[in-house]
């Protein structure tokens, strides 16, 4: 289950309930540019975006996440499970993963007595919609 509600703690502003209102709606991560573009009342700055974006996660309510092949930065409310993307090299479209692929570690890291704390995984691509494109 994701946050929905509005956190706790945190002033209310009509910009951070607008920011809030696109984030709780997002069903994929988003850049802050998508945020912007959502809300496009011309009284939000991207500098009031980025600092909430900034303040949220700093609070660990939304997740910041780079994506391969992409210097931008995409936002989620932070799952309560980690979390794998598909990411389409032609058009950066992305596919939330809701299962991990990562059954289990390797042998070697066993064998090596590494304890894993933490993974990332990324899956590149084609989407069905650039395939029809080609």
């Amino acid at each position: 289950m994701i946050l929905t509600n509005w956190p706790e703690g945190i002033k209310k502003t009509k910009q951070r309930e607008a920011i809030w209102s696109v984030l709780t709606d997002a069903t994929k991560p988003i850049t802050a540019l998508d945020i912007a573009e959502a809300i496009s009342d011309g009284t939000t700055w991207m500098s009031t975006i980025y600092r909430t974006l900034e303040m949220l996660e700093t609070k660990g309510i939304i997740t910041r996440t780079t994506i391969m092949g992409s210097d931008m930065a995409y936002y989620e409310i932070t799952p309560h499970t980690h979390r794998h993307y598909a990411v389409c090299t032609k058009c950066g479209d992305i596919v939330p993963l809701h299962t991990c692929p990562v059954v289990e570690m390797p042998q070697e890291l066993t064998d090596a007595g590494f304890t894993v704390t933490e993974h990332h995984l990324e899956i590149a691509g084609i989407c069905k919609n650039c395939n029809h494109t080609k």
